[in-house]
């Protein structure tokens, strides 16, 4: 019969046909009993049946995730601490809340419909372009610089700094906010395949992961910013080594791009109508309590974050060391809240998610009150700032993120993480607008108001969660 309908003349013709056919159609039928097919036949890419092939897909997917933004994004996080030092205080401070600000209304209004659109796979590798194009801005910006002072901070820059430096904080702040909204919800959707198939509890898996992606994320920013020291110790400058950065940055988008395979998630065609429904999506969670409950760790640690990198790296640290040693003290940090990180999945399993957030947020009460008593004679121990951010950024990046994932799964978790950008973006940016002011107490008092508040907003979370 296929003879008969082979669409060549000759036997030899016929005869290839025929065994091309069926080579074709045996493949498929294997194929279709261990691929699982989109039910509405749309292009997502097939994904194994077979539970231990789903295990493997999921955490290859998810470790070349995470190592890949791990390395774009410490190239992004370094120049954020020197910002304020190798710029002028009023264009680091500007850029630092550029940056923020663009991250926050990306959040808010643009990532989910892009997310959407996209899927996680392209929209993390948009996100990580944009990533790279804003260190290979501040590397231009921090090479006009005019004037440095005895301690090594930038006093008086050429006229396109600030510009130069404002164009790529924006570019970033997009790209952060597609990137961790993109990000988010890929970690939740390896999290409910991975408890499927792996037949364990779905929170279980969230605290394993999200402790296995906190250290290597901080990991590769301690590694990069000890880098950072090395080589502006060296005698290279700053700028100089802010464009390796952004080289590093684009192989790292690349590779991404490169070997990821599937997206672990189905994305659909949006309609005009859908775009602005998925943007409205991050502003419809607001009626949900719990959502508000959640978010004083997030502020807790923006209004931290823009303390450490506009307050603490230029006004405590540089008098109290050099600003060369910016970069070794960020590395500290990453690396004790890296090493954490991983002790904070079996203590959340064992002690419960709640008293390891309570030791977040005491580290960020303390580092508030220690910098009132301060002092510029205080040599090395001016790094005790950093160790008790590493603390706090380590609950942040594995168990926050861990009970945001526990309590907004499905489809609400892109606009849940989207939430939590928004709010630790927007806090930041207060804080970056207060210090270019030179009004640095509000900020501080903000952070350890909301540190306070961290554990009552979590209970209250919970609670509503159970009810």
């Amino acid at each position: 019969i296929c003879r008969a309908q082979a669409p060549h003349s000759s036997n030899v013709g016929a005869s290839r046909y025929c065994i091309h056919l069926f080579v074709f159609t045996a493949l498929e039928r294997m194929a279709a009993k261990n691929m699982e097919y989109p039910e509405d036949g749309s292009d997502m890419p097939l994904l194994p049946k077979d539970p231990r092939k789903m295990i493997q897909l999921c955490r290859q997917e998810f470790g070349l995730m995470t190592w890949t933004v791990a390395i774009n994004h410490a190239t992004v996080s370094t120049p954020i601490i020197y910002a304020s030092s190798v710029l002028t205080e009023y264009a680091g401070q500007l850029s630092n809340a550029a940056l923020y600000f663009s991250t926050l209304v990306c959040s808010l209004f643009f990532a989910a419909p892009l997310f959407a659109w996209l899927g996680p796979r392209r929209g993390l590798a948009l996100a990580m372009a944009l990533y790279s194009i804003y260190v290979f801005f501040f590397a231009l910006a921090s090479s006009m610089c005019a004037e440095f002072n005895k301690s090594g901070t930038c006093t008086a820059g050429k006229s396109g700094q600030l510009p130069a430096v404002l164009l790529g904080a924006v570019i970033g702040g997009l790209g952060s906010g597609v990137l961790w909204t993109c990000q988010g919800a890929f970690f939740a959707s390896v999290c409910e395949r991975l408890a499927e198939a792996e037949q364990r509890e779905r929170s279980e898996v969230t605290a394993e992961l999200a402790s296995y992606f906190a250290f290597t994320f901080l990991a590769a920013e301690s590694v990069l910013r000890a880098v950072a020291t090395l080589l502006t110790s060296g005698g290279m400058q700053f700028s100089l080594a802010f464009y390796i950065f952004a080289g590093i940055a684009t192989c790292a988008t690349s590779t991404f791009w490169t070997l990821s395979t599937t997206d672990l998630k189905k994305t659909e065609p949006l309609e005009t109508s859908q775009i602005f429904d998925k943007a409205l999506s991050v502003l419809r969670l607001w009626s949900d309590p719990r959502l508000w409950a959640l978010q004083c760790t997030n502020l807790a640690f923006g209004f931290a974050t823009a303390w450490m990198a506009g307050y603490v790296g230029r006004h405590i640290l540089s008098k109290a060391l050099n600003s060369n040693f910016i970069g070794f003290a960020g590395a500290i940090l990453s690396a004790l809240a890296s090493i954490l990180s991983i002790v904070m999945a079996p203590a959340a399993v064992k002690f419960g998610k709640g008293p390891v957030l309570a030791v977040g947020s005491a580290s960020f009460i303390a580092l508030g009150l220690l910098s009132l008593v301060a002092k510029p004679d205080w040599g090395w121990g001016a790094l005790m700032f950093y160790v008790l951010m590493g603390v706090g950024r380590a609950v942040y990046e594995s168990t926050n993120k861990a009970i945001f994932a526990d309590i907004f799964p499905g489809e609400k978790s892109a606009g849940a993480f989207s939430n939590v950008f928004v709010f630790g973006t927007g806090a930041s940016t207060i804080a970056f607008v207060l210090g270019a002011n030179h009004a640095d107490m509000p900020e501080m008092y903000l952070m350890v108001t909301f540190a306070i508040l961290t554990l009552p907003g979590y209970v209250l979370a919970r609670n509503l969660s159970c009810t």
